[in-house]
């Protein structure tokens, strides 16, 4: 027999709108929500008190690697082990409300998907990239490793000439990925490239955004420097991943183009914490950190007055400071930086479920979508640290956090 469950809380986020709802009910059958309103009845009420009730969370750019240090990303431990530990993270992300992630690069993620979807292990919806497409010496080669053992990766696939780059994608989507992930420019992580240097030429981006989309598949570009992204983004790639130093040109050609922008912005904090405190990472690293963080602020607010969409994505991947479960820091850390809290919202939930083409199913608190749904201690509109004090999850109509009572 289908049980019909309310949930009643003292707000309702509105995310179009922008307002919190007040005497507003959400009613959910099987998977879906299928009504809200005032006075609504079900075979079971669940009491919420005074929190707030959100649509489930977005992460659309994380790496589910199961590393837990620094010195790791040179030299792993055992698979097995690293696979362990991401399912172990997939159970903590979903309890801290994020219901639908995106993984944007690894080989792990493919596996993770089916074992969530199958109901082996608890997780959110995983879209994954796979391994990530890179010239050669580019931000996702290895650097550290002898060349033809860096093309032997699974978690890369170093490619250089358009044909080459087609192939790619078609490999890339042989292995089972959702999108297909590039770099467009070096990064900040990678020694021996920076930030600031443009990746592939125009031709290579073109061929793969093509194949990409020819095959039913967004591409999402690692583009940190102007020159990168608007390589990218004149090629027709969907998101910009990180775009650190954006100026008009970058700014205008996405908003012409709808490019979606995931601004990666926490990671100015993790920048910030490990300029000034002594964290293992090498002084290369840390000179560009710098640079980076400087230019990321305006960044993040020239995008947002321009109207470009913002989705959030963390960028954890399982070390200190960057750890799943903590992946509510992106929101607030735009908020903190300067962007309007529902913006934020926004990014966290509608924008980023637009993304991944779930609008229609998710992202907001209506009738017809799935009751992927969060509550939360206190109202995130005025005080957006609210989204770390999460109480009660559901995804898909099945509780994962117990609602706690109300004090």
């Amino acid at each position: 027999m289908t049980v019909t469950t309310v949930l009643r809380a003292a707000r309702v986020l509105d995310v179009p709108a922008g307002t919190m709802l007040t005497g507003v009910e959400v009613k959910v059958r099987d998977d879906m929500i299928v009504e809200v309103g005032p006075d609504l009845t079900g075979d079971l009420v669940v009491d919420l008190g005074d929190r707030t009730l959100l649509p489930g969370f977005f992460d659309v750019h994380l790496h589910l690697t199961g590393v837990r240090a620094h010195a790791e990303e040179i030299r792993a431990p055992e698979t097995d082990i690293l696979a362990v530990r991401a399912a172990r993270d997939c159970e903590t992300l979903l309890a801290a409300g994020f219901t639908t992630v995106r993984d944007c690069g690894g080989v792990t993620a493919l596996h993770l998907r089916t074992l969530i979807a199958e109901g082996t292990i608890r997780g959110p919806r995983i879209f994954a990239a796979g391994p990530v497409l890179c010239q050669t010496g580019g931000h996702a080669d290895q650097h550290h490793l002898p060349p033809a053992e860096a093309r032997r990766s699974r978690e890369s696939l170093i490619v250089d000439g358009p044909w080459a780059c087609r192939a790619a994608v078609r490999e890339a989507v042989r292995m089972g990925a959702d999108f297909i992930k590039i770099c467009t420019t070096g990064g900040v992580s990678s020694e021996r490239d920076h930030p600031k240097d443009a990746h592939y030429t125009a031709e290579e981006v073109e061929a793969i955004v093509d194949e990409a989309h020819r095959l039913g598949r967004k591409v999402a570009s690692h583009a940190q420097g102007r020159n990168g992204v608007l390589t990218a983004v004149r090629a027709g790639v969907d998101s910009i991943e990180h775009g650190y130093f954006l100026d008009e040109e970058c700014v205008t050609e996405m908003a012409t183009r709808g490019t979606v922008y995931v601004p990666t912005f926490d990671l100015k904090t993790f920048f910030e914490r490990t300029v000034t405190t002594d964290h293992g990472l090498p002084e290369w690293r840390v000179i560009k950190q710098r640079e980076a963080m400087t230019a990321m602020r305006e960044s993040l607010l020239l995008a947002h007055r321009t109207g470009i969409q913002i989705a959030t994505g963390s960028d954890y991947y399982g070390v200190p400071l960057r750890a799943h479960g903590n992946n509510a820091d992106e929101p607030i850390a735009m908020v903190r930086d300067g962007l309007p809290p529902i913006e934020a919202l926004r990014a966290l939930t509608v924008n980023s479920a637009r993304l991944l083409d779930l609008d229609d199913l998710t992202g907001t608190i209506a009738a017809g979508k799935w009751a992927d749904l969060v509550a939360v201690d206190g109202d995130p509109l005025t005080d957006i640290e609210a989204l770390r004090r999460v109480a009660f999850v559901m995804q898909a109509g099945i509780p994962i956090r117990e609602p706690a009572r109300a004090a």
